[in-house]
């Protein structure tokens, strides 16, 4: 009887230490829930920039592959002829404020078409150069 006396003395004293270890746990883990959520919000911020800087290479990387496509099938004759090209690819896809980054020059026969422009990602602790520097040959 004396040791089953015990057994329930051990068993309350247990229960009393789980009872007050659960109330402890609560508040540490709102504080984990809250920098998870900082560390999300911070993700979609910095997504929500970078998502459009890479949409817009994109968009230039597809402009100079589709020069080299018309180029292909029929040579430019000039310089200028490559400018309204681009200018034309720009306007489709409602891009026409990067006209002055695209530079067409003429190199021992062959056309070099490059782009050259600069976006900045906001890191809130410090702003991130991201520069954008491409070229194709048409030969």
């Amino acid at each position: 009887m004396q040791n089953n006396t015990i057994a329930k003395t051990t068993l309350q004293a247990t229960g009393k230490i789980q009872m007050k270890m659960q109330k402890t746990q609560h508040g540490a883990s709102a504080i984990k829930f809250i920098i998870v959520l900082a560390l999300l919000g911070y993700g979609v911020f910095v997504g929500f920039q970078y998502i459009p800087q890479r949409i817009e290479s994109s968009i230039v990387q597809g402009v100079l592959d589709n020069l080299v496509e018309i180029h292909r099938k029929e040579p430019f004759s000039d310089v200028r002829a490559i400018q309204v090209a681009v200018d034309k690819q720009l306007f489709i896809n409602e891009r026409e404020d990067l006209n002055s980054s695209f530079e067409v020059t003429r190199n021992r026969g062959d056309y070099v078409v490059t782009v050259r422009y600069d976006r900045e990602l906001n890191l809130l602790f410090k702003k991130q150069p991201m520069p954008t520097n491409k070229s194709v040959t048409l030969d």
